[in-house]
């Protein structure tokens, strides 16, 4: 089934199926994953984010097309370039996978048939669909509150917010690449909250967690890297969703002041005189409400201008 949509889907000057694969300082790995990646795809891409190493002749050795960077941009850095190479030549099913053996080739089917029967526009490898993920304590434990909270925001039911292990249609790359801007670690929640916002169809098929001996499978430091993401996923909360952002902590301390003005205007009917305190905190509570409230409605309203001005940009 895979090889005959794969086939039918080669079309002249459009490649089916490519195979992303961000690169940084990976000589030891990256032929290998190579290897692999080019079993299932038309056209392996790396792209060589700024290495000082020979990642980039080992990759081109290994029979993939390369793109580099001339600096370090970082992981979502190196995700934004694939992915707009992917857009530009068209591709119909573009698979990002990581450069560290951390990924299992052999899954690569699941994500390419879903996009192919147009089933869904993102598919995600999930670490968590089956009980034994083999995912380390520390690593898990940060991946599910990272899930937690793109959930919450995008009203999904993703288990594996942080897999770098996807597959995205074309039509998801026309609607996704051109609103990417995180560099860091965050693309992988930004990717998906803005698929949320452009309404596409994401799911999720069980994929392997693999960690290879002699292998540093993240470089990053745990504690950094999920406080990078959080920050990045309030960013974006705030861009895509300025209204509950503001309005909901505006209206927390509105209703905060109320229940101050009510201990002040009881104080001053016992003792005659406003207690100085409380008054100024009741004020200061007010203040912040009326300021929270101005920022969600200017927020609001120019996300609007700015989906109006996108809107007739693609038009």
């Amino acid at each position: 089934m895979l090889s005959e949509k794969h086939t039918e889907s080669n079309k002249k000057d459009q490649i089916g199926i490519m195979v992303c694969i961000p690169t940084y300082n990976a000589e030891s790995t990256i032929s290998e994953a190579v290897k692999k990646c080019k079993e299932f795809a038309d056209l392996v891409l790396v792209v060589d984010d700024g290495s000082t190493d020979n990642s980039e002749s080992v990759a081109r050795e290994a029979g993939a097309e390369i793109l580099s960077h001339k600096i370090n941009l970082g992981y979502g850095g190196a995700i934004k370039s694939g992915l707009a190479e992917a857009l530009k030549r068209k591709v119909q099913v573009t698979i990002t996978f990581d450069a560290d053996l951390q990924h299992d080739s052999q899954d690569l089917p699941k994500l390419i048939n879903p996009i192919l029967s147009n089933s869904a526009d993102i598919v995600i490898g999930s670490r968590f669909l089956e009980r034994n993920d083999h995912v380390k304590p520390y690593r898990k434990f940060g991946i599910k509150l990272i899930t937690k909270i793109v959930n919450s925001f995008s009203g999904s039911k993703i288990q594996d917010a942080e897999s770098g292990l996807r597959s995205y249609s074309l039509d998801a790359l026309k609607k996704i690449v051109p609103v990417l801007e995180t560099e860091g670690m965050g693309m992988s929640a930004e990717i998906l909250l803005k698929a949320a916002v452009s309404k596409l169809k994401i799911i999720e098929v069980s994929r392997k967690e693999l960690y290879p001996e002699n292998v540093e499978t993240s470089s990053q430091n745990p504690l950094r890297h999920g406080l990078t993401v959080v920050l990045t996923i309030v960013k974006l909360i705030i861009e895509t969703k300025p209204l509950p952002s503001f309005g909901i902590p505006s209206l927390i301390f509105f209703f905060a002041s109320i229940i101050s003005s009510l201990s002040v205007i009881d104080f001053y009917n016992h003792a005659g005189r406003l207690p100085v305190g409380m008054t100024v905190f009741t004020l200061l509570l007010v203040s912040i409400g009326f300021f929270l409230l101005l920022a969600a409605i200017i927020l609001y309203v120019l996300s609007r201008i700015s989906n109006k001005v996108n809107f007739d940009t693609k038009a």
